[in-house]
């Protein structure tokens, strides 16, 4: 079998293969993550704080926003984690696209202290793309707990934060830092962590995940739409 996996065959092989690879801990792959509807953000304001222009009682201009009136925040409709973890792991099997949108919902919505709530699902959608190269358990880490394969890792990527080592000089290695915490890269491998645009997000998500390698899932994306730099803030010129 070819060592690498495209992205036209991952969901070809899941739907073959939705009931994944074997667990000791069966989860519901319903998720656990509930629902909530996606609400828009808002801010309220007054006569005296407004956006702009120049209204208000008496014609009095509106206080521009800035740190001495800063905006008052809605609910949270998205948090920036880790890319492709609500893709690939978050009712990514359900064909109800409605209901999976609702879990998306909640899990974008979710404070720090609910992201554990998610684990089970995660740990579903871990099951089936273990099994996307017909080779079960060679995912990273798996068996991390040797009595429910799939709970170590489940547990890492339920955090759902992107961690970087502000120690070290060398960056560019997407999820090394992770894999250094769980043990798969020897120490000092795994650089800053973090993520830079030029990244391949989706493949070494999927490499990872499916293959227990930084590399090897094709995602056919050979190159960036533009040059980036090596150096914070690692955009390069617009175009």
């Amino acid at each position: 079998m070819k060592s690498t996996l495209s992205m036209a065959s991952i969901f070809v092989v899941a739907t073959a293969l939705v009931a994944g690879c074997g667990d000791d801990d069966p989860v519901d792959p319903t998720g656990s993550g509930g629902s909530g509807a996606s609400t828009s953000s808002s801010s309220s304001s007054s006569s005296a704080g407004g956006m702009g222009g120049s209204g208000g009682t008496g014609g009095m201009a509106a206080m521009p926003r800035g740190e001495d009136n800063p905006p008052t925040p809605g609910a949270q409709i998205d948090r920036t984690g880790r890319p492709a973890i609500s893709t690939a792991l978050i009712e990514a099997f359900n064909p109800d696209s409605a209901a999976a949108g609702m879990v998306k919902d909640a899990y974008n919505q979710a404070a720090p202290a609910q992201w554990g709530e998610f684990a089970d699902e995660i740990e579903f959608s871990l099951a089936v793309l273990d099994g996307l190269d017909e080779n079960c358990g060679n995912q990273l880490v798996a068996d991390g707990d040797p009595n429910d394969r799939y709970a170590f890792l489940a547990g890492v990527l339920a955090d759902d934060q992107l961690y970087v080592l502000t120690t070290s000089g060398t960056c560019g290695t997407y999820l090394g830092l992770e894999g250094e915490i769980t043990g798969a890269l020897p120490a000092g491998m795994g650089g800053c962590g973090g993520r830079t645009p030029a990244d391949d997000i989706i493949e070494r998500s999927y490499s990872v995940l499916a293959l227990g390698a930084l590399a090897g899932f094709d995602d056919t994306i050979t190159a960036d739409d533009g040059a980036q730099t090596a150096t914070f803030p690692f955009l390069g010129a617009p175009q």
